[in-house]
């Protein structure tokens, strides 16, 4: 009787922890969860490999477990792919003993791929139990859970041991984040590791992609052979179904494509630091990336937070929105200035160009960088220039300055071009008396006296803004907080180049360290020689025009975008992104040489920056299975860089010394 009663018992504790999960639930088999058997079943994933390591040991309490050692800030972490569930909620729990870990994500569970992980552990601790719940994404078949020292964005320092790892259903009404992406998915077929880098179709994808501007610039030819219509009457309709069919095709790119792994789980876990710990807190953990953006990061995460969080795909949407809605605003700019010279068919087909550039849309949507914000801050000081409004100019070119470190590279010529302003005037719109500075001073004329005044609140309009920025997130650092930020971030990477198709990777130095001799000299001399020439080179081609021929608007773009190209190609420290804003500077300048040659060596640029973003896209994905690159890209996409350089050369030399450009394709 008595064992009727217990297997009755039994059945109905069965019958009450089935209905108690969710519908054809999975419970998750962790390989080696006690590490008994080694490393079996777990992956090393770890962003320094110097300085770390991951090993077996015995405890005297728990037997074997897993020593994960980060020297230095790092993310170090083991790695298993679970199967799991859809929209199931799971508690995942961890034995975790920490010596001297500090900063960061500490010792935690995480989910690879996500800035997501459980509560830190950090300091000296015996062993903790640590928990992480959560709830898998719609489509969700697979978990990467992680256990480590740091996590994405979040680097850490320190010794931390783990075992008895396990996962189990969460009880019902169970809540929690999202642990992973509907996008998530793996079959039979494909399970196993890539085992060749993808050369053919990036190579297929950049051909398509370029055939499409090639498309869109014919348009543009033939609209511009048509007499101008100048006083013609803007299509407001078709601007906005094109701008919203650009940001359609953002919005799919980027819920094909997360991001760059790394860089997205920087800008979403930064994002939400800025709001949970607060600027002057901000810096007390890694960030590379100086004050400005985070600010813009911080109020993203707080929109997400109203709307209530959401799956990682709408999650790195949000984050991407700034980037593109920056692409759009200046596809909008170049109609509103190309519709001042150009036939209205012609300056909406330029348009039409812009916005759906492959490499653009690419960096914004499918990556996740910011590179089209700093566009925005050097294209827009230059029109404000024009414009006679000198001290706006500055301000945003300061707001520039505090969101990417590269916009430095641009202050000289600024410099310079403010020079030219003082002793020469504006050319291009008359000095108005009754507003601004000259009202304030009660000016009777336009004077250099009043330039230089106009310069100088310039200036202090941009160190005010990079200050009011920068304060908040002060916190306890030092003085000097900030140069030190953008010198860290500046020599981070101590490379001839990172990842950057130019003249570095086509002599075969791409990630070779920048003390590597090199006839005579090292990397590292040879590259800064070559920034100082082209800064210098720069700024002695725009005075040369503005000098000799006066009245010439395309000079300062046009030397700004030969400056960044030829720091990209000769320089060190380069990324493959350093280039991006001369797209749209070259751009400006056939707004304003109208020259055909300009577009075409615009054409040109974002056929070679699309191999080269999407190469090292996915070499960022790939390393990891020992795939690096394919050669044969690294060669002939740098050397076409190279060659595109000296071409570009020859145009901004005959462009700036003749002033006479071919005629274009609008009269």
């Amino acid at each position: 009787m008595k064992l009727k009663k217990s297997i009755l018992l039994f059945a109905l504790a069965a019958l009450l922890l089935l209905c108690g999960c969710s519908k054809g639930s999975v419970l998750p088999a962790v390989s080696n969860p006690d590490f008994e058997n080694g490393l079996a079943g777990w992956e090393k994933k770890v962003y320094i490999e110097e300085g770390s390591s991951i090993e077996i040991v015995t405890d005297p309490v728990r037997g074997s477990v897993a020593e994960v050692f980060a020297e230095s800030e790092n993310d170090v972490r083991l790695m298993q792919e679970l199967k799991v569930s859809p929209e199931t909620a799971y508690r995942i729990t961890c034995y975790v003993k920490t010596e001297g870990v500090t900063g960061g994500a500490g010792a935690n569970i995480g989910v690879y791929g996500q800035a997501l992980h459980s509560e830190p552990v950090t300091g000296d601790t015996d062993w903790t139990l640590i928990e992480l719940t959560g709830v898998t994404a719609s489509g969700q078949e697979t978990l990467p859970l992680t256990v480590g020292v740091g996590g994405h964005g979040e680097t850490s320092s320190g010794k931390a041991f783990f075992d008895g790892l396990n996962i189990e259903l969460a009880p019902k009404g169970s809540t929690g984040p999202v642990l992973g992406s509907s996008a998530v998915k793996k079959t039979a077929e494909d399970n196993g590791a890539p085992t060749e880098f993808p050369t053919q179709p990036i190579l297929i994808a950049s051909v398509l992609a370029t055939a499409l501007t090639l498309l869109i610039w014919a348009w543009h030819i033939i609209k511009g052979r048509s007499p101008r219509n100048l006083q013609a009457k803007d299509n407001v309709i078709a601007v906005i179904a094109i701008l919203l069919a650009a940001l359609a095709v953002r919005v799919a790119l980027s819920l094909i494509f997360h991001g760059h792994k790394t860089d997205i789980n920087c800008f979403i876990f930064w994002g939400k630091r800025v709001i949970s710990k607060g600027p002057a807190h901000f810096y007390d953990e890694w960030c590379d990336y100086p004050p400005g953006y985070m600010l813009v990061l911080g109020a993203m995460s707080f929109i997400n937070d109203i709307f209530g969080g959401g799956s990682m795909e709408a999650n790195s949407l949000i984050i991407k929105l700034p980037c593109i809605i920056a692409d759009l605003f200046c596809a909008y700019l170049v109609y509103r200035y190309a519709r001042k010279t150009m036939n209205r068919g012609a300056a909406l087909a330029l348009m039409t160009l812009v916005a759906f550039t492959p490499v653009m849309a690419y960096v914004s949507s499918a990556w996740g960088q910011i590179d089209q914000m700093l566009t925005v801050m050097l294209i827009v000081p230059i029109l404000l220039l024009y414009k006679r409004k000198p001290i706006w100019a500055g301000l945003v070119y300061g707001i520039g300055i505090i969101m990417k470190p590269q916009a430095l590279m641009c202050g000289p010529l600024f410099a310079a071009a403010y020079l030219m302003y003082v002793i020469k005037g504006n050319p291009y719109e008359p000095a108005k008396l009754d507003r601004g500075t000259a009202r304030l001073i009660k000016a009777k004329k336009d004077t250099p006296g009043l330039r230089l005044l106009e310069t100088v609140l310039a200036v202090i309009a941009a160190f005010a803004v990079i200050f009011a920025v920068a304060a908040p997130f002060k916190g306890e650092q030092g003085a000097f907080w900030l140069f030190e930020k953008y010198y860290g971030t500046a020599t981070s990477y101590e490379y001839a180049t990172v990842n950057a198709y130019n003249f570095w990777a086509l002599i075969g130095a791409n990630w070779k360290k920048v003390d590597v001799p090199f006839m005579g000299l090292t990397y590292g001399k040879w590259g800064t020689i070559a920034m100082a020439l082209s800064v210098v080179g720069g700024i002695a081609m725009y005075l040369f025009a503005v000098l000799r021929h006066g009245k010439c608007k395309g000079a300062l773009p046009l030397t700004m975008a030969w400056m960044l190209a030829s720091i990209f190609t000769f320089g060190h420290y380069m990324h493959e992104r350093y280039i991006f804003p001369a797209l749209m500077l070259i751009m400006f300048a056939y707004i304003f040489y109208n020259d055909r040659r300009l577009l075409v060596t615009y054409l040109a640029y974002a056929a070679t920056m699309l191999v080269n973003c999407i190469s090292a896209f996915y070499y960022s994905k790939l390393f990891e299975y020992g795939l690096y690159w394919d050669d044969r890209i690294v060669f002939w996409c740098s050397l076409a860089n190279v060659v595109l350089f000296i071409w570009f050369t020859m145009l901004t030399l005959v462009l700036v010394i003749r002033n006479k450009p071919h005629r274009g394709y609008n009269g």
